[in-house]
């Protein structure tokens, strides 16, 4: 049973709330240090053959995880976080005209609107049910971080030291926020900055526990360290493995530049962690040789330092993971763009479709909370990737 279905279209909340403040902000330096790195065995990892399917998952005729929420109008749920007091928040909408909302269990709870203007919100990040704060990038190609107070939005310049970049090198998670090459986390009282390896476009984690994911480009130098995790001095780098070679027999345009795009971390022990994500590589493609891109899932574990790699089959139109989150059980949940979501417990793993009630689901973030519930967020399309697609949220109770 749904817990809402809307039959008009929502429109951003209109502000009632007492006009907001703008002022300067004051950063302290949680460090300005890089931690020394994790100590990992590095060795091989070889892509076996192109059809090779290590993963084998096994499919569920019936999905175990429920639709809890929808609405007819067009847009998606997005940038998902959940606090420590359990508390879930997102982003609604589409485009310019996304608004944060915060989920109450049957329904999203209406804000006050955000004083906006011709700004973009582009990023959410919350610390509870209380505190909240999501980026703009203003008309001044500038940002501006705008705090919830539990009352009304509160607008504060923030400077790191850089311009404003693209939204690939910012992101925001729990009491997280990633703005340029810098981190900054929220201590309860005030902002508190700390270094990173390079631009950074994803978090993955808890506020407690967080992994910062880095760009995959094979030309840029900073970008060999792309997965990073806080400790008390300062953000890790956590190599990966070395050996990711391509497929054998695989011809590539070049083939000392394959790139590996990280989905998202999950602990699942005191010395174990899984990452997803996707290998690709270029090639010439047979008929008119133009260069295509050609990709594959690859999970890779981290136990007591070791690196041991599953791969999925080729495809130049794979169905790549976009997160990832441990099930509270020794086991973790992944997600794929198209819907499908994936389940490892006891070492086998086994996917099912998220269930709708008319459509093709579509997946963009996956979020855990303390008391055991795992959400899946994104939206319901007539088709794949279609424009119609409608905002949807789906629940897994512990």
């Amino acid at each position: 049973m749904l817990a809402a279905c809307a039959t008009g279209r929502p429109a951003p909340p209109a502000s009632t709330a007492a006009p907001a403040t703008t002022a300067s902000s004051k950063l302290d330096v949680l460090t300005d240090r890089l931690g020394p790195p994790l100590t990992t065995n590095t060795g091989t990892c070889p892509s076996p053959g192109r059809n090779v399917d290590q993963l084998r998952p096994a499919t569920l005729p019936r999905s175990t995880w429920r639709l809890a929420w929808t609405e007819a109008e067009e847009g998606q749920l997005a940038e998902a976080t959940v606090t420590p007091d359990g508390a879930l928040w997102a982003l609604r909408g589409s485009g310019r005209t996304q608004w944060p909302a915060q989920w109450t269990g049957s329904s999203w709870k209406q804000l006050p609107a955000l004083p906006l203007g011709e700004d973009l919100l582009v990023r959410l990040g919350a610390a509870s049910a209380d505190r909240a704060w999501v980026i703009v990038e203003s008309a001044a190609a500038t940002y501006v971080l705008s705090t919830w107070d539990g009352r009304a939005w509160r607008s504060e310049q923030v400077d790191l030291g850089v311009q404003a970049v693209s939204g690939e090198e910012l992101a925001a998670q729990g009491a997280w926020v990633l703005l340029g090459d810098r981190s900054m986390r929220w201590s309860g009282t005030a902002w508190q900055t700390a270094p990173l390896h390079s631009y950074s476009y994803k978090l993955s984690g808890s506020t407690d526990e967080p992994w910062v994911i880095a760009s995959s480009d094979p030309d840029a130098e900073q970008a060999r360290i792309q997965l990073s995790r806080w400790t008390d001095r300062g953000w890790q780098a956590v190599p990966l493995p070395d050996g990711m070679l391509l497929p054998p027999g695989t011809e590539a345009v070049h083939p000392d530049k394959p790139w590996t795009r990280i989905a998202g971390v999950a602990r699942t022990g005191p010395a174990e962690f899984w990452v997803a994500g996707t290998y690709s590589w270029g090639e010439h493609e047979p008929v008119d040789q133009e260069d295509v891109t050609i990709s594959r899932s690859v999970v890779m574990r981290n136990a007591a330092g070791r690196w041991s790699c599953w791969w999925g089959p080729v495809g130049d139109q794979s169905d790549p993971f976009v997160d990832m989150v441990p099930d509270g059980r020794g086991g973790l949940w992944a997600a794929t763009g198209s819907g499908m979501l994936w389940h490892l417990s006891d070492g086998r793993w086994t996917r099912e479709r998220a269930p709708v009630d008319q459509g093709v689901p579509e997946i963009t973030d996956l979020a855990a909370s303390p008391g055991g519930e795992i959400y899946a967020l994104g939206g319901i399309g007539s088709e794949q990737w279609a424009q119609d697609a409608r905002p949807a949220l789906w629940l897994l109770e512990p």
